[in-house]
């Protein structure tokens, strides 16, 4: 009789505890569902601050709200300039050719002569240049499959890129709040870190933020100077639709693919149909904004934790498979990092400001 009410008290432990496990798994489950559509904005805003605060620091000590107020300021500069110009340059350029086509005006400029005599390469593009622009028509119809699936890669592509655009404004607004609360939020961190891995919260606190602050510089600094310069060379050279461009080999860079898949194609396009000096001087433009790649990425990357380059391109690749465009900046940092947390532990490196465990000695007498 003893024995069945163990058995009862012990049943009705485990319905009540199992319970109270579902109803919180699903009250977390439900909150996860809410914050998820804000997940993404919210690690990039945490990414700008932590890899802004080093200079805001620095430049206003004592006033940080200011210096929070002025990065802000300086960041919603750097998102709308190149996404004003990126949409007003291919605004400008589906308009012009839309109302080309419809008049009947639609020319393309025409190859240079000597472009027959280019080896490999040379005949067809000729050939086929050539017909573009004296029968466009036959050539829109021929490849008209071709073009509706661009056409509709390219409004998904807008819509994208405009939704990116929004998070990345609602990103920098967190980014000012993270700033300014700088000391409150590494408090209210700290304690969930030290619940995960006791003793070693502000061990993983600063990685964490040397691993952001040396992906961003060496990855996503790098990418925007390499398609600030791309850009600048395209527009002084001519090269329709320059900030589109821009924005393509941004993507690239950020992607670490080759900034040559851009602007080996525009370095033809000019030798085909500019002057000999312009297409001359923007190849040796476009050789000095390929090279930034390999020359600044390294000394950026190897002031902070090193990551291999592929953890890099996984996380770019799937983050923007995922997220979209924002996604192909937030997953290359938070890959990185995980990365690096990750290998600390396997490491098991201590915390610098734990003590070590003294093992008892075990002597003669403790034996006995």
């Amino acid at each position: 009789m003893h024995r069945d009410t163990d058995d009862q008290a012990f049943l009705g432990k485990v319905t009540a505890a199992t319970i109270r496990v579902v109803l919180l798994g699903g009250w977390l489950a439900w909150c996860a569902q809410i914050v998820l559509p804000f997940l993404v904005p919210i690690l990039w805003g945490g990414i700008i601050a932590t890899a802004a605060y080093p200079l805001v620091v620095r430049l206003f000590p004592r006033r940080r709200s200011l210096g929070a107020a002025c990065f802000g300021v300086v960041a919603l500069a750097v998102i709308v300039t190149p996404a004003w110009l990126f949409f007003d340059s291919v605004a400008d350029f589906v308009i012009g050719v839309g109302k080309q086509w419809t008049q009947g005006e639609l020319k393309l400029p025409a190859p240079r002569a000597d472009v027959a005599g280019w080896p490999i390469i040379g005949p067809k593009l000729y050939a086929f240049w050539t017909k573009s622009v004296h029968t466009p028509q036959s050539v829109v119809e021929a490849y008209l499959p071709q073009l509706r699936d661009a056409g509709r890669w390219l409004v998904k592509s807008l819509g994208g890129i405009s939704l990116a655009l929004l998070q990345s404004l609602f990103a920098v607004a967190l980014a000012i709040a993270f700033l300014v609360k700088a000391d409150t939020s590494v408090g209210a961190l700290l304690p969930v870190l030290n619940r995960i891995a006791p003793h070693r919260g502000e061990n993983i606190l600063t990685l964490a933020s040397a691993t952001v602050r040396a992906v961003a510089k060496g990855v996503l600094g790098v990418a925007v100077l390499q398609a600030a310069l791309a850009w600048l060379g395209m527009s002084v050279a001519g090269v329709p639709g320059a900030g589109a461009w821009a924005l393509v080999l941004l993507i690239l860079a950020v992607a670490q693919l080759p900034s040559a898949l851009v602007l080996v194609p525009v370095v033809i396009y000019l030798f085909a149909t500019a002057s000999k000096p312009v297409a001359i001087g923007f190849l040796v433009w476009a050789v000095v904004v390929g090279l930034i790649d390999n020359v600044v990425k390294p000394l950026v990357l190897g002031r902070g934790a090193g990551v291999p380059m592929l953890v890099i391109v996984i996380g770019a690749i799937g983050g923007m498979l995922s997220s979209g465009i924002i996604g192909l900046f937030v997953g290359s940092v938070v890959l990185a990092v995980g990365y690096e947390l990750f290998a600390a532990w396997v490491r098991n490196e201590p915390d610098a400001s734990t003590p070590p465990v003294e093992l008892p000695s075990i002597t003669a007498d403790a034996v006995k």
